[in-house]
């Protein structure tokens, strides 16, 4: 770490508004000063700090794969005590990295505090700021990689469509109706085509599901009965097209049994 690192991060001047309707008014004469005003109004806008963190974020990631104890050693190096100013670069480094992992089933977890969330991975999603991680078996900091707006749209969706009930077994809603579905895993090797009833369509390898890089083929599906939608506290959905002079609209009626 740069032992003028402080400098880069913090030693910044803070952000002031200039003084005007909502800014700060400590150096405008009295006859400026409105004659009447809430003890809140002239304190709406204060300084703030402008923290830059992304050369903390760069030096972190370039530290992946190392010992993090000889990281966090090699900071404390350069932030000293001493100062308060390098004492609040050390809270944004340890806000950045999870420390507190342990392994379960297999997997680097956390335990997530937030609302009852238990026991997840730390790979999941990110914590708070914290982008970096420590393996509680190596000990070597880690990087957990951002998740892309898209590609939480896209497992929002999932969930609220998708249902595992065993390795082979699921619940999919295709076109607002739920389905049991049954998959069989697929070699990696070797060319592959095969109608999907998942997807209602014949697809290749690269179109079917893939967890845990297995490759799943849907073989069979069967739509759910109405004691099985009650079973499993699920409601089929219908989609009904307007048509007419307007561009053409779609509606979503829930019903309980489109068996």
């Amino acid at each position: 770490m740069r032992p003028d690192m402080h400098k880069i991060l913090v030693e910044r001047p803070r952000w002031n508004p200039a003084p005007g309707k909502h800014g700060r008014r400590g150096s405008l004469p009295d006859e400026l000063l409105p004659k009447f005003e809430g003890i809140r109004r002239p304190h709406a806008q204060l300084k703030a700090f402008t923290d830059l963190l992304g050369p903390l974020k760069r030096w972190l990631r370039s530290q992946v794969g190392r010992p993090w104890n000889d990281v966090y050693s090699e900071a404390c190096a350069v932030i000293k005590p001493d100062s308060v100013i390098r004492a609040h670069i050390k809270t944004h480094l340890l806000e950045f990295v999870q420390r507190h992992t342990f392994m379960h089933e297999g997997s680097v977890c956390v335990l997530d505090t937030w609302r009852g969330g238990g026991i997840r991975p730390v790979t999941a999603k990110r914590f708070g700021r914290s982008a970096f991680y420590v393996h509680p078996e190596t000990g070597l900091l880690q990087e957990i990689k951002p998740v892309s707006s898209h590609e939480r749209r896209k497992a929002r969706h999932e969930k609220r469509t998708f249902r595992w009930l065993d390795a082979r077994f699921a619940l999919k809603q295709i076109k607002g109706i739920w389905f049991a579905c049954q998959f069989r895993a697929v070699p990696p090797d070797g060319p592959f085509k095969a109608y999907d009833h998942a997807l209602g369509q014949t697809v290749g390898r690269g179109g079917l599901l893939r967890p845990e890089d297995v490759f799943l083929h849907c073989i069979a599906k069967r739509q759910l009965s109405r004691r099985e939608l009650r079973c499993y506290g699920l409601r089929n959905v219908v989609i009904i097209r307007s048509t007419g002079a307007q561009p053409s609209t779609r509606h979503r009626v829930a019903v309980d049994d489109c068996a």
